[in-house]
């Protein structure tokens, strides 16, 4: 899904809502700006499953840490790189759908 937005300035942050849609995550959302091109990353995604959440949070570096309150507990384990994930990998962690992506600009 495509969906234009305008802003008067790139903010610095976003959060998306997933709407129980099938919506794939990118690694990047792109604002043009005069011309020029900003990005803001991907930091994060929170997923639901099971009358659960667990997320996962994604370095300037590109490492994957994983964090589930239960399992984890108070610390995130690490998961992987993001450049080896797929938009369709970030789908779904498990039986878990996201539920919210956070962007930010580096």
């Amino acid at each position: 899904m495509i969906e234009h937005v305008s802003y008067a300035e790139v903010p610095k942050i976003i959060i998306l809502e997933y709407p129980y849609c099938n919506t794939q995550t990118s690694q990047n959302v792109k604002f043009v700006v005069n011309g020029e091109e900003v990005l803001l990353s991907l930091r994060g995604i929170i997923y639901h499953g099971d009358n659960h959440f667990t997320s996962r949070v994604f370095s300037s570096e590109g490492k994957v840490w994983f964090h589930d309150g239960i399992t984890t507990k108070n610390k995130c384990i690490e998961d992987g790189q993001l450049d080896d994930e797929s938009n369709n990998d970030l789908r779904y962690y498990e039986d878990q759908e996201p539920v919210l992506a956070v962007y930010s600009q580096l």
